[in-house]
């Protein structure tokens, strides 16, 4: 990310190049760095990564690039002494680095090559607020349970990887079946858990771990709730999204802006999902 922005200010006595040109020389400095910025080590290393990437299947090559970068401590699982947590995740020094790298050349483009307003919001959010925008009623997933074991699973999930399963590798199918599984998938995302249980029984889909079978599907809301204060009279959630902050001070921004349309508003920071 140094070299991007390197390339991005570029000297002032030369002709100003287009953003397009940037974006290109950017991309040729990422893909081909200079050799003099490389240890002997590191090309060395890059060679032989080239070098046997063809005959890596793709998880092959993926887990060797994820052992590497956990190794120089770019990231680490987070509280991985205690076991760790599925999705949570710690940078290093340099993964902070390659960070601030791309939120600075995120901001320069964005932020102030387009005038853009910047707000930096809380990360604990009233109930009041995503109950108007909707997250408290509709924020969520439909699940389905192990029966025996408790594990939870996405019921879009099972039933989107049936029909795709039955589709790619069952020949023996008639038209019917065939047109059938296709619309399921054209319309997963608007059934609702009558209908999604109703096919998951029909179907005989099980827990694809034990091959158990499965609850009825259940909402999930994805957000982290809390509350505010001492007294739990005050809920509130984890944001489950950056937006929220920047809609609810929209009044204020636009007097900011001399009170005229269009101004547009960014926000860097973190969102929480609760997600299987």
């Amino acid at each position: 990310m140094l070299l991007l922005r390197r390339v991005l200010l570029s000297s002032s006595s030369a002709p100003s190049p287009s953003r397009a040109q940037l974006a290109n020389q950017a991309h040729r400095l990422l893909l081909h760095p200079p050799e003099t910025l490389l240890s002997p080590t590191a090309r060395r290393r890059i060679a032989a990564m080239a070098a046997a990437a063809p005959s890596m299947t793709r998880e092959a090559f993926r887990a060797a690039v994820n052992n590497t970068l956990e190794r120089r401590l770019f990231f680490v699982p987070s509280f991985k002494i205690y076991g760790g947590v599925a999705g949570l995740y710690d940078y290093g020094p340099p993964g902070c680095a390659v960070k601030a790298n791309v939120l600075a050349f995120w901001r320069q483009h964005f932020v102030l090559e387009e005038g853009m307003l910047e707000v930096d919001c809380p990360c604990v959010t009233p109930e009041v607020v995503l109950k108007a925008s909707g997250h408290v009623d509709k924020f969520t997933d439909l699940m389905v349970k192990d029966e025996k074991t408790g594990n939870c699973y996405r019921a879009d999930h099972l039933l989107k990887d049936f029909c795709k399963e039955k589709l790619e590798k069952d020949n023996t199918l008639p038209p019917e079946k065939v047109e059938e599984f296709n619309k399921i998938l054209a319309i997963l995302d608007d059934l609702s858990a009558e209908q999604l249980g109703a096919k998951i029984k029909e179907y005989g889909i099980v827990a694809p771990d034990t091959k158990n079978s499965l609850s009825d599907p259940y909402p999930f809301n994805l957000m982290f709730q809390t509350s505010i204060g001492p007294s739990g009279l005050s809920p509130g959630y984890m944001r489950p999204e950056t937006a929220q902050g920047i809609f609810v001070n929209f009044d204020s921004l636009y007097r900011y802006n001399g009170e005229k349309l269009p101004f547009a508003a960014a926000q860097i920071g973190q969102a929480f999902r609760n997600e299987a």
